[in-house]
């Protein structure tokens, strides 16, 4: 007691459990508790420091070096427009900093323009039998976390016909569509190569006095929730005639206005 006390009047040093403090307060953890400092109030423990050097805030027995129970409170922060990192929490409430790159939506093909199709397939049914185009637009993309995937897409289709090239006068009933479909799929996975994703179709029937021409726009839009991988879809026009006689013949592709756009969110 006469040295703590010498020890405070002419260094202003304060040392439990240390005959030679390093600090004004300094405390040597002995013995066999497992806590180096505790402080209480009336009612329960409010802080805690651990011989591992943990610090709990109002948690008895903190698991990590800084560990609280209550709210956190940060002020004065500066702006910073340079990083792309942010501060996420698990389940568990650990905290831990990730790249945006990881948590905001990517585009992974299309949305900005260079997706439209110069090339064009023409296609033709009848005897309700369906025709598709082959390989007219694929694209591939690849995840490297869980995500919501959305599609969207946009094709033209123009120079409607018989299938010899004439007007369409039967009066029988047709489909004009759009197709997307799995074109390569990562080990795995719960879909099927060549299942449709999603799918439209333009219902008509023309009459017998007149025929159909101009160019239509099939169009679509679906999500999936992907896991990791390697992916691809291809994006098909299609035709489709009930009848057995004229039948139908359209062309795909080939305007500045067709799309397949692939966007990717990271699912927390």
């Amino acid at each position: 007691m006469i040295f703590l006390i010498n020890s405070c009047c002419l260094y202003s040093q304060v040392g439990i459990s240390t005959s030679n403090p390093s600090a004004m307060l300094d405390i040597v953890s002995i013995g066999n508790t497992p806590k180096a400092l505790k402080v209480s109030n009336t009612n329960k423990e409010i802080a805690s420091i651990l011989n591992n050097g943990n610090l709990g805030i109002n948690v008895s027995n903190p698991s990590a070096q800084l560990h609280t129970s209550g709210s956190i409170r940060l002020s004065g922060l500066g702006i910073n427009t340079a990083d792309t990192k942010i501060v996420t929490s698990d389940t568990n409430g650990n905290i831990t900093t990730r790249s945006t790159t990881l948590l905001l939506p990517q585009i992974l093909a299309g949305a900005n323009g260079i997706d439209a199709i110069s090339a064009t397939l023409s296609v033709s049914s009848v005897a309700g039998i369906a025709s598709y185009t082959s390989n007219l637009l694929i694209r591939s993309f690849t995840l490297t976390q869980t995500s919501m995937v959305s599609f969207s897409y946009q094709l033209s289709v123009g120079s409607i016909t018989n299938t010899t090239g004439g007007n369409l006068t039967d009066g029988a009933s047709k489909q004009i569509g759009a197709r997307l479909a799995w074109k390569s799929l990562p080990a795995g996975s719960p879909f099927t190569l060549s299942d449709t994703l999603y799918t439209d179709a333009m219902p008509f029937m023309n009459s017998s006095a007149n025929y159909t021409k101009g160019f239509y726009y099939p169009k679509g839009n679906c999500s999936l929730i992907l896991s990791p991988g390697a992916y691809s879809v291809e994006l098909k026009g299609y035709v489709y005639a009930y009848d057995n006689l004229q039948g139908i013949k359209a062309t795909f592709g080939g305007s500045p206005y067709d799309r397949l756009d692939i966007i990717a969110t990271p699912v927390q």
